[in-house]
């Protein structure tokens, strides 16, 4: 069986319009809307069926700056596209594309899709369900492909809020104890989900939450004022099921304060704004990401613990995952750590298919004490065509594309003094305490860097400041590059700072 869901452009039976109008400060450089329903880059069948292939926005380029009270240049964003379907039977994909090209790759890498060119048409099959991108002549205008299992028929008495086929424009849709917010594959939700001290809540449905008509207000990311696609705080025993996260005014799935959340099957894609980060656990325990496609432009997964909470961060569990980081860091403990401890967390069974900043980081920016924290079965994909990495630059706005390449890497560790913002009245920004927190415990197995050239060494930097004692006990298990384990660090660049090298490869 296959299900390919329609998109209706209508809302309440009434047709929509999608013209410029409060989204024009975005379009002032172009004739595009912010918000456009479907793609004119691709035509796409599945099984012989054609699919409608959706519009989305990302980044065009790793630029990033301090926020400047004002959003990011739509200029500084690209077309791109995504389908999603339902299946429980192999299916073949013939890809057009609106212009020429002449090579075509399926990402993750891992899954060994070798895509034919058929005349004018891109040909593969797929088998297992999960996330996929196709790129067409480069990583740009990239199509996303979202295979899922078939879904139960959901009904609208049987939940509490039914978002059913077409346009829903509900803005903040606060979440209370037992509700059941179910959104439908061929809906599309403009608004937030949010919530303060909510319980039992499931989230589910296949459909789209759009953050397009949310102006951000404020460089705060850990306050209310801008609520992203999903934001909880004090929330426990949540579940986020099987929905698409797509153009969030900041932070995309951010947790504050809650206990017992699961994530499953979400798809984070369109995100282009400053400091869209994927999923962000801030002082949150006991959590599950599993079979998710995260495509971010700030930090994919990251940890992070705030001043104003204090209390430790555990059982944080992510599996089954593909990732594209397009500026931040991709499967990140820190760097903000003003809690007492982080331990107990594993990111296993990953494809990292682009990053521009370290794929796997443990960073210590406060005082916790950080320990048993798992790396395992991960493949890193590096490409010898990825941009520069530009860091934050305050002074303009303009990307420069002939600047040096950034440092391709593969792990970050380090404890280095950062100032955490609060939400207290008596200060903005506090600095971080002396001593240091300490990393003791990091245990790297079955990690593959796969390069595309024999000129990339993938990077390994450990910055111990504070003393070598603050940081100890980093493994890794079975350490491969392309497939061929590695017995040392030679084919690595390994950069040192502050202390001697306190990395074991078995």
């Amino acid at each position: 069986m296959l299900k390919i869901p329609a998109f209706v452009p209508v809302s309440n039976g009434f047709y929509t319009c999608f013209a410029k109008d409060e989204f024009k400060q975005y379009s002032l450089d172009t004739d595009e809307v912010v918000f456009k329903p479907l793609n004119v880059d691709y035509t796409v069948t599945l099984n012989g069926q054609p699919i409608q292939v959706r519009e989305c926005r990302v980044s065009a380029y790793p630029f990033n700056r301090p926020w400047p009270g004002k959003q990011r240049p739509f200029k500084q964003s690209e077309s791109a596209g995504f389908i999603s379907f339902e299946a429980d039977e192999a299916v073949e994909l013939r890809v057009k594309k609106s212009s020429p090209f002449a090579s075509a790759k399926v990402r993750p890498t891992s899954k060994n899709i070798a895509p034919m060119i058929e005349g004018d048409e891109i040909v593969f099959t797929l088998t297992e369900k999960g996330g996929y991108v196709l790129e067409v002549d480069g990583m740009h205008h990239a199509l996303h492909i979202f295979f899922n299992e078939i879904r139960k028929e959901t009904r609208e008495e049987d939940v509490t809020l039914y978002y059913g086929p077409g346009i829903h424009f509900p803005g903040n849709i606060n979440l209370r104890d037992n509700d059941t917010v179910y959104i439908h594959p061929e809906a599309i939700v403009f608004g937030s989900l949010t919530t303060t001290g909510a319980k039992n809540v499931r989230v589910f449905g296949g459909g789209v939450v759009d953050g397009s008509q949310e102006e951000r207000i404020t460089e705060h990311c850990y306050e209310n004022h801008t609520k992203g696609n999903v934001r909880l705080y004090n929330a426990e025993n949540i579940s986020i099921e099987d929905i698409i996260l797509v153009n969030s005014a900041s932070w995309c799935l951010a947790l504050f304060d809650c206990d017992t959340i699961n994530i499953q099957n979400v798809k984070i894609v369109g995100q282009w704004r400053y400091n869209t980060d994927g999923i962000d656990i801030c002082n949150t325990s006991n959590v599950s990401i599993k079979d998710c496609f995260i495509r971010s432009f700030d930090d994919s997964i990251t940890l992070k613990g705030i001043y104003d909470c204090q209390k430790p961060m555990h059982n944080i569990k992510a599996d089954n995952c593909v990732i594209w980081c397009s500026w931040g860091n991709t499967c990140e403990v820190g760097i903000e750590t003003w809690v007492t401890e982080i331990f107990d967390v594993e990111f296993s069974n990953i494809d990292v298919i682009h990053t521009a900043g370290p794929a796997l980081a443990v960073m210590n920016g406060c005082n916790a004490k950080i320990h048993d924290i798992t790396y395992r079965n991960i493949n890193v994909e590096f490409c010898k065509d990825q941009l520069p990495m530009k860091h934050q630059k305050r002074e303009y706005q303009d990307y420069d594309p002939e600047g040096t390449p950034g440092y391709q890497i593969l792990f970050d560790a380090g404890n280095q003094q950062y100032p955490v913002r609060t939400k207290n009245a008596e200060s903005h920004v506090r600095t971080a305490p002396k001593p240091l927190g300490v990393i003791n415990g990091v245990h790297l197995e079955n990690i593959n860097a796969i390069t595309d050239d024999d000129s990339i060494k993938p990077a390994m930097r450990v910055f111990c400041h504070g003393g070598r004692e603050n940081i100890q006990n980093l493994t890794f298990k079975n350490l491969s590059l392309n497939g061929v384990k590695q017995n040392d660090l030679s084919k690595f660049s390994l950069q040192i700072h502050g202390g001697d090298a306190p990395v074991i490869v078995e």
